[in-house]
């Protein structure tokens, strides 16, 4: 690996079942960009055993370019987008399942980062972008150059080149919200024993303020946020495979108990947890969609 070597090597995920096969190479973005941008995946697969995957709702953007045959991308919303090589997408936050199908063979390039870093490189509040997923043609000049060069570099660390050069220079003339609103948003997320309106007391808000810019950053209010935010832990958590029981899976989310999870899952997910494990493939390889 070029440009930088194993000390952007996070890890690499691999799957050969004799029809499905991929891997995902996960990167560390350069050290100018620690803290707004999480990581790079750098993918390939060909998949005899399915088309389509159903992608989960949660709180993490998505910031896509395909780099190989044409995928087809369905937002929360139903709004379908195709894309060829050297063309991308982005999402924000998802309250419904969007789907993804390819022919059976994608290659491309996932920026994972946090929702207020991709409210910054949108330049947009994230309000306009809950449920859907939008060309990154739309949003000007430079969604098409990043999307150009990746597709015209030759390697996995020259790719990654590419996007810490295009994303520092996009995020230098972004300016960053204000400290509050990281504040609100992490409490929302990872704090759930901390009311709402106490969160808005602490900041000197009312609750009206607060829910108007937490959806400006967030796409949604504090309190579907919140939700969300549960549900992406536990997706998270289901991914390492540890067969914990739901009960305790449950308690360590924070539902109230397990009735209170499932109803969350089958809301969110569109299908019961049960469905969700039997669909799941290994590997970092997604939720096949029926």
């Amino acid at each position: 690996m070029d440009s930088g070597g194993e000390r952007r090597l996070i890890r690499v995920d691999a799957h050969d079942d004799g029809l499905n096969r991929w891997e995902v190479t996960r990167l560390r973005p350069a050290a100018a960009l620690a803290g707004v941008i999480d990581s790079y995946s750098d993918y390939w697969e060909v998949t005899g055993g399915f088309t389509a995957r159903r992608e989960m709702p949660g709180i993490e953007p998505v910031l896509i370019v395909n780099l190989g045959d044409p995928i087809e991308i369905v937002g929360g919303d139903g709004r379908a987008i195709k894309l060829g090589a050297g063309e991308g997408f982005a999402g924000a936050t998802h309250t419904r399942s969007a789907i993804s199908r390819s022919n059976g063979a994608q290659r491309g390039v996932h920026v994972h980062m946090p929702l207020l870093t991709m409210k910054r490189l949108l330049g947009l509040s994230l309000h306009e972008l809950a449920d859907r997923t939008i060309a990154l043609d739309d949003f000007g000049s430079w969604g098409r150059r990043l999307a150009a060069e990746l597709a015209e570099a030759p390697s996995v660390g020259a790719r990654a080149a590419v996007l810490d050069s295009h994303l520092a220079a996009r995020l230098a003339d972004a300016p960053e919200d204000r400290p509050e609103i990281a504040h609100a948003v992490g409490v929302l997320a990872h704090r759930p024993d901390v009311p709402v309106e106490v969160l808005a007391r602490n900041l000197g808000w009312s609750r009206k303020l607060l829910g108007r810019r937490v959806r400006e950053a967030t796409g949604v209010g504090p309190r579907l946020f919140r939700r969300l935010a549960r549900f992406s832990r536990l997706m998270t958590r289901l991914q390492r495979r540890d067969g914990a029981p739901w009960a305790e899976l449950a308690l360590e989310g924070g539902w109230f108990d397990q009735p209170h999870m499932l109803r969350d899952f089958r809301d969110f997910a569109g299908m019961t947890p049960r469905e969700y494990v039997a669909r799941s493939m290994p590997n970092m390889g997604g939720v096949v969609e029926g």
